[in-house]
């Protein structure tokens, strides 16, 4: 079954393959988080979606080499939100640490959330602070080639010399205005052209030696140069949210492709936002959640993670209180089926391939439910249903593996009961079969009729006599 994904540079559904000349591995990065606050649910929530994408990739047989980086350098930023101010430094004076120390807080901090959310780790984390030559090495030939120019130890990429600027976002030069972001640099030749090195400002704490004088990266360039570093010049798949995609991604693509002269990322995925009472998350409409607001809420970790896999992850998903209620009500009643069924057994391919053609649509997650759901009424013997929906696990990630199975053997009694009930109706004795069916039901054993003879679960445990 091929893989297709919604490549965000072309806009268009595509069929996967792999630069890999054997055609098995793939070379995947991900934008991480800037580690100077909590990661809030919406920026998990990213973070599923590229989880889910590996999962498949793995499912459908390929070898996946994936990085996600740590941002752990202040910046400014060119967003309405953060007014240019150095955020690591910020957090830092709020919490009477140093920006070391709140990164290395925050970093742990994430990387234990996404273990809560059984988030796969990423085989490398590279961190931002351990790249500075990288970053140096890709300024300086982007200096040489003429994409870039130094004004008083600020280098600044010149966004007129790419033509191909805004293929990703859309955003062409042409179209640009001057101004579209908050703080536009005087020193600059163009309101557009963004920076890939800047000069230290007096007292600043995070800073490092350069051929310009002391300073620090600009944002773009620390993925360019980490994401080249472990994966090479060019990458199969590149993830992130939809507010990467301009300015971060398409700068990424101006400067790394300026410097090798080649692609730089075949598939691009975007996930869109979580939305609270159909708002953006954001610390100032005072809609943001951590994932220990909900666990502090009664809910499971992976109760999210179930309610992330009901909308497709380039759709907006709508956040609530109910909506996750609903999500834990029905990964429960998942683990009770599991906890009830039969040992797994053979597994259906006719289901698999049902459930491989909806996760392969560009990774469906609510059409692959569907069919999870689909299957689990279905009259299979719940041997093969146990073994369907562990195999789906491996891409849902909700941990079913874990769940305990529920007492199998029952009293000799009990048995007998089944069997004799069984006989009367045979006999069309429905007078008889129905009392002793209420008689189970008491003993807390649930009684079916299928076409292949009676099929009990217990309904509560102790089983009595």
């Amino acid at each position: 079954m091929p893989l297709r994904f919604t490549n965000t540079l072309s806009h268009a559904k595509e069929e996967f393959r792999s630069l890999d000349p054997a055609g098995k591995l793939v070379h995947m990065y991900t934008c991480g988080p800037t580690v100077y606050r909590f990661a809030h649910v919406g920026n998990l929530r990213s973070y599923l979606a590229a989880d889910i994408a590996r999962r498949v990739l793995e499912y459908s047989g390929y070898d996946v080499y994936h990085i996600k980086n740590i941002t752990d350098v202040g910046h400014m930023r060119d967003d309405l939100l953060d007014q240019g101010e150095d955020k690591m430094l910020m957090a830092a004076l709020q919490e009477g640490k140093t920006p070391w120390e709140i990164a290395d807080y925050y970093t742990q901090a994430f990387r234990k959330d996404e273990e809560r959310l059984n988030i796969l780790p990423a085989h490398v984390f590279p961190k931002a602070t351990d790249h500075i030559p990288e970053m140096i090495a890709i300024t300086q030939v982007l200096l040489e080639k003429g994409y870039a120019y130094e004004v008083d130890g600020t280098v600044y990429y010149d966004v007129s010399r790419f033509p191909d600027y805004g293929k990703l976002s859309g955003n062409r030069l042409d179209k640009m205005q001057a101004g579209y972001r908050v703080k536009v640099e005087q020193d600059k030749r163009a309101p557009e052209d963004f920076a890939l090195w800047k000069k230290s400002d007096p007292g600043r704490m995070m800073k490092w030696d350069s051929p310009w004088g002391e300073g620090f990266p600009g944002w773009h360039i620390e993925c360019s140069a980490m994401s080249m570093k472990y994966l090479g010049e060019q990458l199969d798949i590149h993830t992130g949210g939809v507010d990467n995609i301009f300015p971060h991604h398409e700068d990424e693509i101006a400067q790394s492709e300026a410097a090798t002269g080649k692609e730089f990322v075949r598939y691009w995925l975007h996930g869109e936002h979580l939305m609270v009472e159909e708002q953006k998350m954001a610390k100032s409409a005072g809609n943001f959640y951590v994932l220990q607001d909900l666990i502090n809420a009664g809910f499971p970790p992976l109760a999210f993670r179930y309610l992330c896999l009901t909308a497709h992850y380039r759709s907006k998903l709508n956040f609530s209180w109910d909506s996750l209620t609903g999500a834990q009500t029905a990964l429960n009643r998942l683990c009770d089926y599991l906890a009830d069924w039969d040992d797994p057994g053979d597994l259906d391919e006719g289901w698999r391939r049902q459930f491989l053609d909806a996760i392969s649509d560009d990774l469906d997650s609510a059409r692959a439910l569907a069919v999870v759901w689909e299957m689990v009424r279905s009259d299979l013997p719940s041997s093969s249903k146990s073994a369907l929906l562990l195999d789906f696990d491996r891409v849902l990630g909700l941990d079913l593996n874990k769940v305990e199975r529920r007492e199998r053997d029952l009293p000799s009694d009990v048995v007998d009961l089944i069997n004799e009930r069984e006989t009367a109706r045979q006999a069309k004795d429905w007078a008889k079969s129905d009392a002793m069916r209420d008689r189970l039901r008491e003993m807390g054993v649930e009684i079916k009729d299928t076409p292949r003879g009676p099929e009990w679960k217990i309904i509560r445990s102790g089983v009595t006599r």
